[in-house]
């Protein structure tokens, strides 16, 4: 095989690659299937919350945010249906100190589908 055909070849293996990697992307994927939180803070008085409930495959995760804004967009992660909401005093849920302030057991349901967004605002 002549040079020309190895990197021919070469090229469009690694060109084949990238468009699968981005054809696969999650966020792509997610959209359809779950959305992510915006949490929006009018009080301006919590600066962490705990969200737990079913992600995009219907798996129960739970994560802890720090929210230091009044819109607080948790990028990454990808919710549906209901989701329990607690709000701390503290950037660490409640792991340096914070107080317990926000409790919102049923938040939602988050959406599988939104027309004109992912994202999905949960306020205090």
């Amino acid at each position: 095989m002549s040079i020309t055909s190895r990197l021919a070849k070469a090229g469009a293996i690694t060109l084949f690659g990238a468009a699968a990697l981005g054809l696969g992307s999650g966020s792509a994927f997610a959209g359809g299937n779950g959305q992510q939180i915006n949490f929006h803070d009018r009080l301006g008085t919590v600066y962490s919350v705990s969200i737990a409930g079913s992600n995009q495959n219907g798996q129960y995760v739970e994560g802890c945010f720090s929210t230091p804004n009044i819109d607080n967009y948790l990028s990454g992660w990808w919710w549906k249906g209901y989701v329990a909401v607690g709000g701390y005093t503290d950037g660490n849920c409640g792991k340096s100190g914070g107080r317990l302030i926000l409790t919102n057991p049923a938040a939602g349901p988050v959406p599988e589908y939104q027309a004109n967004s992912d994202w999905y605002t949960i306020s205090d």
